[in-house]
Formats: structure tokens, C-alpha cells, sequence
């Protein structure tokens, strides 16, 4: 038995049905998102593919949201979503619904694998079924910086997206039209050097400010209180993990690679980097920004096992991070 399923064997919940071969839906204006009206163990999703919050004796979404008038909005990508929580009831969006007890609940609008522009998307083509939101707090950034790597093409003027390859390739096999040459039909990248690191957050920072803008228009028509936190990767917390961590991290390397993926953006030096100029940004837009990471770092002991992935808590995890959002927003 590996380590992954060894230590976190719900993780295979989330990698047969909402990996990239798995039960995923293409969408237009998204690309994709989750299974509709999923049901197992682990993860369930309502009938737009919106994952449930369990919490309080309830279970709801933000399409089933069950008569409630009045909600708060937890907003991003599979962070929010939850990968890595072992049910419903542990992830951010449930935690910090039971640990702060006295508001509103929060609805779940985590979107497995979307950059800043599709969870602002998602965000535009779903909250109309919302009641009163009280407060959004946007829960992103990595993913922008991820990707900034990638090719120029790809990056295009709103940011890469992940699985991005399948759509090219698709688009090059369809009969060409108007449509599918302005994509390009070639997919044999020739070879581009990945761009410099503060190239990379130059185009990660703009690209997420630029989206933020858009979150702040949705917050002031919303009348709503508006947080962007800038999500905490394992390397950002802390060089050396937990004793499951370091275990799971050095399958997962062996497996996929992502520091090599992901190179320079892993070191502290970047981290600071990128939260400054995201920081720089929010201010000048009047939204409030927290750099989650060394929040977390001050609190978490040497051996709390928090992440089960470089970018993705345990259930533990999930209950000590909820905590530490809520004193950050209300402070």
C-alpha cells in the first residue's frame, strides 16, 4: 500500500471522478466544472455542481440552499472546493461555518482547477441564486502564479487555464473555421523558455488585480463585505512539513513532479514577492487583503499535519485554517 492511500485514503473519491479524466462536465463560458448531482461518501454536489456545506445539522449549496435568507460567499478554486476533506463537513466553507456560529452561513463557490478568471466567471453566472450575501471572501491566487509559466500563446490576454491542451488539440481537430484559426491549429509548441520569475508575477498579479476589480464591483452591487485572501501553498507555510507531509509529499513528487513544474515559485523570496504586489493592488482598489501563509506559520506547531498535498488540508487542517480566516476577516 502507497502512502497516499495509506494516509489519506478518501483522496481516491477525488481522483476518480474529479480529476482531469474524470466525471467532469464541459461548460460553455467556464470549460469546465464538476459532476452534476453527485453523490458519495466523500463529496456531493447539488444539481449545478456546486459542493454541499454541511454544517449546523444542515447540508446546502448554492443551488439548494434550503429557505436560507442570508448567506456569506467563500470564493476560489479546489482549495475552497475542499480536495482533501474525508466529507462535506470538513471543508473551509463548513468549518468556518461552525466555528463562527453567530452569522450567516457560507455557501461553497470553489471551483476545482479554475484561475481568477473562472471563479469570477462562476461567481457572475451563479449568484443571482443567492439570497442577501453578507460577505465574500475570495480565497485565490496560486493558480495565476502556476500558470504564468506556460507558453504565451496559452496565457493568451486572460490567463492559461488548466487542461488547456485538450482544448487546443481539440479545436485543431475540428474542420477549420474563423473560430478555430484564431485558437491556431498548430499544437507543437516550439520551444519558449519559461518567462522570468518576475515576469511571472508581474502577469499573475495583474492578471488577479484585473479580476479583483470585477470582485469588487460584484461586492458594492451586492452590498457586501469583500476579503481577498491569498491562499497558502505548503512551501509558503514552512520548508519542512509534518512527518505525514514530508511522507506525502515525496510520493507525490515521484509522481508528478511539481516542483519542477512549478519551479522558482515555490521559494519564501516569491511568496513575499507576489503577496506585495497583490497587497499594493487590493489597497488601491479599498479591499482588504491577507496573505494567509505566515498567519499559519506562526500557529501551526513543527509536526500538525496540515496539508495532504502542496496545496490541499486535511480535515484538521481545514478546522485549524478556518480559524485563523475567521480572526483575519474579523479583525
Amino acid at each position: 500500500m502507497n502512502a497516499i492511500t495509506r494516509l489519506t485514503p478518501h483522496m481516491q473519491a477525488y481522483s476518480e471522478e474529479f480529476a482531469d479524466n474524470g466525471n467532469i462536465n464541459w461548460l460553455p463560458y467556464l470549460m469546465y466544472f464538476h459532476p452534476f448531482g453527485f453523490s458519495s461518501p466523500v463529496v456531493n454536489t447539488d444539481a449545478s455542481g456546486f459542493r454541499y456545506t454541511e454544517a449546523r445539522n444542515r447540508s446546502y449549496s448554492v443551488a439548494d440552499l434550503k429557505g436560507e435568507s442570508r448567506v456569506r460567499v467563500l470564493a476560489g478554486s479546489s482549495t475552497v472546493f475542499g480536495i482533501g476533506a474525508s466529507t462535506d463537513g470538513h471543508t473551509l466553507s463548513a468549518r468556518m461555518t461552525e466555528n463562527d456560529p453567530g452569522g450567516s452561513p457560507w455557501v461553497n463557490f470553489g471551483g476545482r482547477s479554475f484561475n481568477s478568471t473562472q471563479e469570477m466567471i462562476l461567481f457572475s453566472l451563479h449568484h443571482s441564486k443567492l439570497p442577501k450575501v453578507d460577505e465574500i471572501v475570495l480565497f485565490s491566487g496560486f493558480n495565476d502564479l502556476g500558470l504564468a509559466r506556460q507558453p504565451k500563446r496559452y496565457r493568451g490576454e486572460h490567463g492559461a487555464f488548466f487542461m488547456y491542451p485538450d482544448f487546443f488539440n481539440a479545436m485543431a481537430q475540428k474542420k477549420p473555421s474563423r473560430f478555430s484559426r484564431w485558437f491556431g491549429t498548430d499544437t507543437a509548441d516550439a520551444p519558449e523558455a519559461p518567462p522570468s520569475l518576475d515576469e511571472q508575477i508581474d502577469y499573475a498579479a495583474g492578471l488577479m488585480l484585473r479580476n479583483l476589480t470585477n470582485w469588487k464591483m460584484f461586492a458594492d452591487g451586492l452590498g457586501a463585505k469583500l476579503v481577498f485572501m491569498l491562499q497558502p501553498l505548503s512551501n509558503w507555510v514552512r520548508q519542512t512539513g509534518s512527518p505525514e507531509e514530508e511522507t506525502l509529499f515525496s510520493e507525490l513528487e515521484r509522481r508528478g513532479r511539481f516542483a519542477e513544474t512549478y519551479g522558482d515559485i515555490l521559494e519564501a523570496h516569491a511568496a513575499q514577492s507576489y503577496s506585495n504586489r497583490l497587497a499594493e493592488g487590493a489597497e488601491a482598489l479599498g479591499v482588504k487583503f491577507v496573505n494567509l501563509a505566515p498567519l499559519i506559520a506562526r500557529k501551526a506547531p513543527p509536526e500538525q499535519w496540515i496539508f495532504v498535498d502542496r496545496i490541499h488540508f486535511t480535515d484538521d487542517g481545514h478546522d485549524f485554517v478556518s480559524k485563523i480566516v475567521l480572526d483575519a476577516i474579523s479583525t
